[in-house]
């Protein structure tokens, strides 16, 4: 007792000394208990989903595992015979500004000559102005984002092989093509653009671009038309055919003209008439003869072009 007397603020100080190491233990045996429920909860949980991968049919077991690489291969193979029915991706990766603005100007005047060579009338914004199949934006602007190049390329040809298809089929009127929005740029006209957007199959890799084209015809043209779709290489699908009633202007002023013992001159040139006399109509039809009243059409299909993407290179060394 004396010492303790003497020595007090030490047997005090050792005492709080303790009772703090004492404490110190308790939360860290407390702290150590709380991760071993966490980490035996997290056990639990994995012997659970263990379990359910062992009892579940097919179970992993290396027979099917074996099975799972083949058909990855054999994916891998259908892939590649799909490249053959798909047409590909363009990868302009050398394609600069200048390029694609030089390829967007031929295929523009060369779509504009090619529907005067067959008779079809093409919007027209001013006396002076060509139409630019919607790429109005684009034919103004002389810097493009290297993001924006592969897209905007493809959505070029895809125009261009459609309108090629309206206009060697003998469409009356192209009034419009409308395509999906591709930069921030593509704003006007409004017109031009729809809804849709540029969607990637995540199993093949197959990029699916939506058009919607409205063109006015007879019959004979849109069969025409739907033929040039499905003999095309490219993958053509029609999700929506929707006709109407459309307007003998549209469908060629030279049509009442014709009637009259005329005929307008787009017209005569598309059929091999020019400089041919027409024959005069004949009287009337005979009692029990069958006459064909084809009308004007108005059509908007509803297209999309389905595209496969372009085989990566190998890598430097390795064969196959």
């Amino acid at each position: 007792m004396p010492w303790i007397k003497r020595n007090l603020l030490f047997v005090v100080g050792l005492a709080v000394a303790v009772a703090l190491l004492g404490f110190g233990i308790f939360f860290y045996l407390l702290g150590n208990r709380v991760t071993s429920i966490a980490v035996d909860e997290e056990l639990n949980s994995k012997n659970v989903e263990y379990t359910g991968l062992v009892d579940s049919k097919p179970a992993p077991s290396q027979e099917n595992i074996t099975e799972a690489k083949a058909q990855q291969k054999n994916l891998a193979a259908f892939k590649d015979t799909l490249r053959t029915q798909f047409a590909v991706l363009p990868a302009p990766d050398s394609l600069d500004d200048a390029g694609f603005k030089n390829l967007l100007d031929r295929t523009i005047d060369a779509l504009g000559k090619q529907a005067d060579r067959n008779g079809v009338r093409i919007p027209k914004l001013t006396e002076n102005s060509r139409y630019a199949f919607t790429f109005d934006t684009q034919i103004k602007q002389l810097e493009f984002s290297q993001k924006s190049l592969k897209p905007l390329t493809a959505q070029l040809l895809d125009v261009q092989d459609i309108c090629r298809a309206l206009f060697e089929s003998k469409v009356h009127t192209l009034e419009a093509i409308r395509r999906t929005p591709v930069s921030t740029n593509d704003i006007t006209p409004t017109g031009n653009y729809i809804a849709k957007k540029i969607s990637t199959n995540s199993m093949t890799g197959a990029a699916v671009f939506p058009y919607e084209v409205t063109f006015q015809c007879f019959s004979a043209e849109l069969a025409n038309v739907l033929a040039a779709f499905a003999n095309a290489e490219t993958l053509y699908v029609i999700k929506s055919v929707n006709i109407e009633r459309g307007s003998i202007e549209a469908a060629g002023a030279g049509v009442g003209a014709a009637s009259m013992g005329g005929m307008n001159s787009v017209l005569a040139n598309r059929y091999g008439l020019a400089g041919r006399g027409v024959p005069q109509p004949a009287a009337g039809p005979r009692p029990g003869e069958a006459v064909l009243d084809d009308k004007p059409l108005k059509v908007t299909l509803n297209i999309e072009v389905i595209k496969m993407p372009a085989v990566a290179p190998a890598p430097a060394g390795k064969k196959g």
